[in-house]
């Protein structure tokens, strides 16, 4: 254990974790044997056994292509998330496959259903494992599941309320503040124990905390989770201005404390996760004694099995991943990673989300003009339009509701969206805030005007209430503008927009706009608002059942 909080060199990470594993599922084994888990001997062994299961799971080269990743209850967004950024960056397509593979075998073949920190585990595991290594230390650690996951919802709830009751004992001030912003509820803990902190800590400090965990176990999660919390608490307490009350900024504030400078992993690591106390004695551990923990677990795992349709938090409905028509005319090419797809399904409209994109318009085939684009735009309604930013490895859009068409007094409604596909998918729908409010009743939209007489008319509100919803509804209805020499969406307080392409699709710029709260639709923290435009794709949305388009025009 001292070796491992010292940290494993990379290149031996592999035999090191699936020894651990294999000690930590086996106490009583003995240590020669153990050891020959981390040798060649094994190699051929273990390859042997994922050729085989990989011919169980994929009989036929199509069942992998179509074969879906298991969330195992880890919910579609955070998977997106895995997947294109919490490791610091999107992970390579090899790597997603890999991924795809060691999930669905963990899944088809180990009958895991339920298992929240599984697919990130996997991931980290296969920054330093093969995939038949990575399979074989998970269907180890089934040997004695309750030592490293939690297989079901009842026992993922009482590792929440353990975690809750342990911060409680031993950090009874942090405790009180958690418990007043809400972070102790189970929903509240997924960066622990679903994501396995690489939401918060740097990868290098994720694959440090692996190191420990293949052989402690759980145990090393609850250690990290109660220390880093404390440690981030007393850090706000010394920053008066840090006024955290919500749970979304305290695990932004604490992620951003744990990627600057002032903190040292070794010096939290030895004092605050395996320190020692002074007693009147003799010194004690910070972390209580492991009879104590694991009574603790047991004992609220009947609390679990009492309260758990009360926690309807742990419950996911499977979100749907857009499909796309092929065609060997018409490819899909900006919107191909399925991950981006999800994400975008997301944000759509319910009634959307079980179709697949068709492509209506590219401008590497239909040429690149503004005529071209509202002419095949006219083929529907609802359409979905990607932009390859060129130089910059982005990819945003724009969902738009009504055709795009010829038009400098606005349309569209509140139900249009900007959005960012890379880097760092990221959603930007218009909302109406008070401040924007204000602004709205100082601005003119185009060259209409409202009479405060025609609003009150019509509407039995007080003027100046009805004089505010009326210009609020004509901005909303406003977000679509476009004309011969450009289309944008979003307004701006300067007269910009949101976003804006010109007429031959070549440029763009972005702004801040009303109602919309993006602060760079680029994802990067560039002052540099306009940008090259390479590939444009336009999709209209057709049904799965029959190919029709849902808004056939």
């Amino acid at each position: 254990m001292a070796m491992l909080q010292q940290g494993v060199p990379n290149a031996l990470r592999c035999a090191v974790w699936t020894t651990n594993v294999v000690w930590g599922s086996d106490p009583d084994m003995a240590k020669t044997e153990v050891d020959e888990y981390g040798t060649l001997k094994k190699v051929r062994i273990y390859e042997h056994g994922w050729k085989i299961c990989l011919q169980s799971c994929f009989p036929d080269e199509s069942d992998e292509r179509d074969a879906h990743i298991p969330e195992f209850g880890l919910g579609s967004v955070h998977m997106v998330n895995l997947l294109l950024k919490d490791l610091g960056a999107a992970i390579p397509e090899s790597g997603a496959k890999a991924l795809k593979r060691v999930l669905f075998a963990a899944h088809h073949s180990l009958g895991i259903d339920y298992c929240p920190m599984l697919p990130n585990m996997a991931a980290v595991f296969l920054t330093a494992m093969d995939e038949s290594y990575v399979y074989a230390t998970i269907r180890k650690m089934l040997e004695n599941s309750s030592h490293f996951i939690a297989l079901s919802k009842v026992e993922y709830l009482a590792w929440c309320k353990s975690f809750g009751d342990l911060m409680k004992r031993i950090y009874p001030e942090t405790h009180y503040v958690l418990e007043h912003i809400g972070l102790l509820k189970p929903s509240a803990l997924d960066p622990i124990f679903k994501r396995f902190f690489v939401t918060l800590l740097r990868l290098d400090h994720v694959k440090r905390l692996m190191d420990l965990f293949t052989l402690e176990g759980k145990e090393t999660l609850f250690r990290f989770g109660t220390g880093l919390l404390c440690l981030y608490h007393a850090n706000l307490s010394s920053r008066a201005e840090l006024n955290v009350s919500d749970t979304t900024s305290w695990w932004k504030g604490l992620r951003n404390f744990c990627h600057s400078r002032r903190f040292k992993f070794d010096v939290f690591l030895e004092k605050q996760v395996y320190g020692f106390v002074a007693g009147r004695f003799r010194n004690r551990s910070i972390f209580p004694r492991k009879q104590f923990f694991h009574r603790l677990i047991e004992r609220n795992e009947e609390w679990a099995e009492e309260n758990r349709d009360c926690h309807e938090s742990l419950s996911y409905e499977e979100e749907a991943t857009l499909g796309f028509v092929e065609s060997e005319d018409l490819t899909v090419t900006l919107a191909r990673h399925a991950a981006e797809r999800t994400a975008l399904a997301s944000w759509l409209p319910a009634s959307l989300t079980s179709a697949k994109l068709e492509t209506i318009y590219s401008s590497s085939v239909h040429g690149r003009t503004i005529e071209r684009y509202y002419h095949h735009c006219s083929k529907a309604r609802q359409t979905v339009t990607l932009f390859e930013i060129l130089g910059r490895d982005a990819v945003i859009g724009m969902y738009a509701t009504q055709t795009w068409r010829k038009n400098k007094e606005g349309y569209g409604n509140a139900e249009c969206f900007l959005f960012r596909f890379r880097p760092n998918p990221a959603c930007f729908k218009w909302t109406q805030t008070e401040s924007e409010s204000e602004s709205e009743s100082e601005s003119n939209f185009g060259s209409e005007t409202i009479e405060l007489a025609e609003l009150t008319s019509s509407v039995h509100l007080p003027a100046e209430r009805a004089d505010r919803k009326s210009k609020q509804r004509l901005f909303a209805d406003q977000v679509m503008v476009s004309g011969d020499d450009f289309i944008s969406m979003g307004i701006g307080k300067d007269g910009a927009s949101g976003l804006r392409i010109n007429e031959d699709l070549t440029r763009g710029s972005t702004s801040p706009a009303m109602g919309f709260g993006h602060e760079s639709l680029l994802g990067d923290d560039s002052q540099d608002s306009v940008f090259d435009i390479g590939l444009v794709e336009v999709y209209r949305f057709v049904r799965e059942v029959d190919g029709k388009p849902v808004d056939r025009l």
